[in-house]
């Protein structure tokens, strides 16, 4: 005779009750779950198509534009600025903290991530350097990769020169009067002064050769944009004024200064004055400009305003041969956007459109059609170019 003891007796007692068999509640029973195997992800090389977004969210977060879709992300401040090395292989982020996170001590770092892993692999002591929101040319890396550029202001103006393969800072050269860094192909890069020049910054070994250039633009009347472009390769750059100006320099110990050309007179129309009431189309944004180096094309955020709106948001991307310095097209954006970039590939070029609903648009270079739009949680500004 088969015994139950009295709690179990009253437990089939109901389950029969309820008409529920024996095996249906055996089924009910939720299975044992495997415990979790944890594991490190890896990102795959970082392609033509990897755009890294400066976010709202205290981070910078690399994006797949071709799925449109997060690959990983690093920490950062607004104040923080990154460069991506030619060899893809490094991530380098500028940095800034103090011990009682608004004030204290203060330290200011050059973090070294691995682009594969996106581990900390080193972290390089800089003096003071230049606090702003993001901007690419707050740090600059050599073409070589040797080394980095670190815009200084403490309070003199001046850049840190470091070296990447001995992972310190090598030197700091004074720069008064002028800021910023726009890298040479080789050896040395230039900064913009107050007066309208460039102050060449030579670097041979353990040498250091300073010179200055005359004045080329003017810088009261019509300054020019701080995002100005570099192809690193050549050492060419295109400065490009507030009013739409393009001033081409080869960047040296002694810049070669090109004909000037305007924006609007390559595209058929009278060229922008500095009039606050003159309507016109103008550059304008966060980071308006992208150079596509491998066809020569330059890619501007243009919007319909007055003089001094050089921040409002772009509504169309226009697009120039340089060589011949012709519009070739003009692209309508989705919504307005504050900064765009163009991937650097010739087959299916992409371009980068930051939109000023924190959105970013993801489009053909060749035809201009919206590919896709992702949620990039963007503070506003900042696409990185790849290199």
């Amino acid at each position: 005779m088969t015994c139950f003891s009295r709690p179990r007796y009253l437990l089939l007692a109901s389950v029969i009750g309820m008409g529920v068999s024996v095996g249906d509640m055996a089924k009910a029973i939720p299975p044992v779950l495997q415990p979790e195997q944890s594991d490190v992800a890896s990102l795959p090389p970082m392609g033509d198509h990897s755009v890294l977004v400066a976010t709202g969210e205290q981070s910078f977060t690399l994006y797949d534009g071709d799925k449109g879709r997060i690959l990983g992300t690093l920490p950062a401040e607004m104040v923080d600025n990154i460069a991506i090395a030619p060899d893809r292989k490094d991530i380098y982020v500028a940095v800034t903290m103090w011990s009682r996170g608004d004030h204290g001590t203060r330290e200011d770092f050059l973090r070294d991530y691995d682009a594969h892993t996106l581990d900390l692999t080193h972290e390089i002591e800089l003096p003071p350097r230049g606090l702003a929101v993001f901007k690419q040319q707050n740090l600059e890396l050599s073409q070589d990769g040797h080394w980095a550029f670190v815009f200084d202001m403490s309070p003199a103006t001046g850049v840190t020169v470091v070296d990447l393969h001995e992972h310190k800072a090598a030197r700091t050269v004074d720069i008064p009067g002028c800021a910023l860094i726009f890298p040479w192909a080789h050896d040395g890069f230039s900064t913009i002064c107050g007066d309208g020049s460039l102050t060449n910054v030579a670097l041979a070994g353990n040498n250091v050769n300073v010179t200055h250039s005359k004045p080329f633009f003017d810088a009261n009347r019509d300054p020019v944009f701080e995002q100005s472009q570099v192809d690193r390769k050549t050492g060419k750059a295109l400065f490009i004024s507030y009013t739409g100006q393009v001033y081409p320099v080869t960047l040296g110990a002694t810049p070669v200064m090109g004909k000037t050309w305007s924006l609007q007179a390559a595209a058929g129309q009278s060229a922008a004055g500095t009039g606050q009431q003159e309507q016109a189309w103008r550059p304008g944004g966060d980071q308006p400009f992208a150079w596509h180096e491998a066809d020569n094309r330059l890619y501007v955020l243009m919007h319909v305003g007055g003089y001094w709106t050089h921040k409002q948001e772009g509504t169309e991307v226009w697009v120039y041969d340089v060589t011949t310095q012709h519009l070739l097209q003009r692209i309508d954006l989705p919504s307005p956007a504050k900064g765009i970039t163009v991937s650097p590939d010739t087959a299916n070029p992409q371009i980068y459109a930051m939109l000023a609903s924190k959105k970013m648009a993801i489009l053909s270079a060749t035809t201009g059609q919206v590919e896709k739009t992702v949620e990039a949680k963007a503070s506003g500004i900042s696409i990185v170019p790849q290199p």
